[in-house]
């Protein structure tokens, strides 16, 4: 801080209520410094700072520092660098991912970085919205608005975009705005102002960043084991699972609409096999069941352990195919099939109308 004096048009000290030379009454005023060369340098906060030194600023000098006043351009250059890192680790993780079937462990350590960022970040971005609210002479009280779900941040995001006031006011002067030249740059030791062409090149970057995410996402499916429910799955239950339990479902079937009950039986668990009573229960619903059945695509809905033992519930569509009077009359159904993993085999424990309640043996 400094004094200034109007009819000398010197600065003073801080200290100096009066002019020195000519005796008038100062006036405290925003000055950091004055360097050497006779320039008058005032707190980063008056300056169109780059696109670095604003994030160094925001994160460093500024970190829990909500005093003070924010331009809209502070805000903008920060916001937009923060958008470009979180959307850059998307794109490289994921774009690595798909390129290379890597495995979830990079999806894991994209999204443990976004978490460790975002939360390390959300004290300096909290700090810059407070002061870009006392730039528009609003209360700081209205950074509490991001806490109602939806609304409140879209509320908290147009006030960001208010142009400052230009006079002062309780939270301090009104910001100069003033453009760093090469010559001031290298008083000041910092970065000259970014030019327009460099917001321009980091726009496309997000963009492109946002679009290979997007991609790269949109393209990991369960059959190339790259979508992250899939690897979870394989995580669990072990790889090739998924085609073991189709398998199963449709061997099962298969033979049933044979006829063929004994092969039927040797996809059916072992409790069905050996106890008199289900093994009944079992061959009557198999003598049964209509004529022909082709079962889809399976649709994992559970896992769990029982007995040490992994259990599959899965949700199923049932084509049923049966001739009638001179043509052949098909119809679909939703069945939930269970499964049980024996001697590093999927066998079927059940067919459910309803999604069951399974309790652990």
């Amino acid at each position: 801080m400094k004094r200034y004096c109007d009819s000398c048009r010197q600065y003073c000290d801080e200290a100096a209520m009066f002019c020195p030379k000519c005796g008038q009454y100062t006036t405290l005023v925003e000055v950091e410094r004055i360097a050497p060369e006779g320039e008058i340098i005032y707190p980063l906060a008056h300056y169109q700072l780059s696109y670095k030194d604003t994030f160094l600023y925001v994160v460093g000098r500024k970190f829990i520092d909500a005093n003070g006043r924010a331009s809209r351009g502070e805000f903008f250059r920060f916001l937009l660098i923060w958008l470009l890192v979180m959307a850059g680790i998307l794109a490289v993780f994921y774009g690595l991912t798909v390129g290379f079937n890597l495995g979830v462990y990079l999806i894991f350590l994209a999204w443990f970085l976004l978490i460790t960022i975002g939360l390390l970040s959300l004290i300096p971005l909290l700090a810059l919205c407070v002061r870009r609210l006392h730039d528009t002479d609003k209360s700081s009280a209205l950074i509490f608005l991001f806490l109602i779900p939806l609304i409140g941040p879209l509320i908290l995001f147009v006030f960001m975009c208010l142009k400052g006031k230009q006079e002062d006011n309780q939270y301090g002067e009104a910001l100069r705005n003033i453009v760093i030249d090469k010559r001031l740059a290298s008083i000041m030791k910092v970065s000259p102002t970014s030019s327009a062409l460099m917001t321009q090149i980091l726009v496309v970057l997000l963009v492109s960043a946002i679009c290979i995410y997007g991609v790269s996402s949109s393209s990991m499916a369960p059959d190339n084991k790259t979508k992250l429910s899939g690897w979870l799955t394989n995580l669990i239950v072990g790889e090739g699972s998924e085609e073991a339990a189709q398998a199963a479902a449709q061997g099962y079937f298969d033979a049933v609409n044979e006829k063929d009950y004994d092969k039927a039986f040797t996809y059916v668990t072992s409790q069905g096999n050996t106890n008199p009573v289900e093994k009944q229960k079992w061959l009557e619903s198999m003598k049964s069941a209509p004529k022909q059945i082709t079962v889809g695509p399976l649709r994992w809905k559970q896992i769990s352990f029982v007995n040490n033992r992994k259990r599959i519930i899965c949700e199923a569509d049932l084509q049923i195919t049966k001739p009638g009077e001179g043509a052949v009359e098909a119809s679909h159904m939703t069945r939930y099939i269970s499964f049980l993993e024996e001697d590093g085999e999927w066998r079927i424990e059940g067919f459910y109308k309803e999604m069951p309640k399974i309790k652990k043996e």
